[in-house]
C-alpha cells in the first residue's frame, strides 16, 4: 500500500506504532498476499534505497562501497540468494 510506504517513508516510528495498534486491521495490507504484489512490483514502485544490494561480482569491493553509507550503526544483515522470495521465484534485483 502506497499510503502506508509514504508513512514509513515519513516518520518510521509512527508507521511502526500504527502497525503494532492495528495490526488485525493492517496485517493484509501488508502482509500476504498483498506483500506478494509487492515484491514482484518493487522495481516499479521504488521511492528510496532502505539498504544495499552486493552481487557476486562485487567481491573484494564492499569497503569501497560501504564507505560513503549513511548510517554507522548497523543492526542487522541480510544475506540472501534471492531465488525463492513467498515461494515467488527469483524475481533478481528489481524484485524485493
Amino acid at each position: 500500500n502506497l499510503a502506508m510506504q509514504d508513512l514509513q517513508d515519513r516518520n518510521e516510528t509512527l508507521f511502526h506504532r500504527l502497525l503494532v495498534d492495528n495490526i488485525v486491521e493492517l496485517a493484509p495490507i501488508v502482509y500476504t498476499p498483498t506483500v506478494g504484489k509487492v515484491c514482484q512490483h518493487f522495481g516499479d514502485n521504488f521511492r528510496r534505497g532502505r539498504g544495499m544490494y552486493f552481487s557476486s561480482k562485487d567481491k573484494g569491493e564492499m569497503s569501497a562501497m560501504t564507505y560513503n553509507w549513511h548510517a554507522k550503526d548497523i543492526q542487522i544483515v541480510v544475506v540472501t540468494d534471492g531465488s525463492r522470495i513467498l515461494g515467488l521465484g527469483d524475481l533478481g534485483a528489481n524484485g524485493m
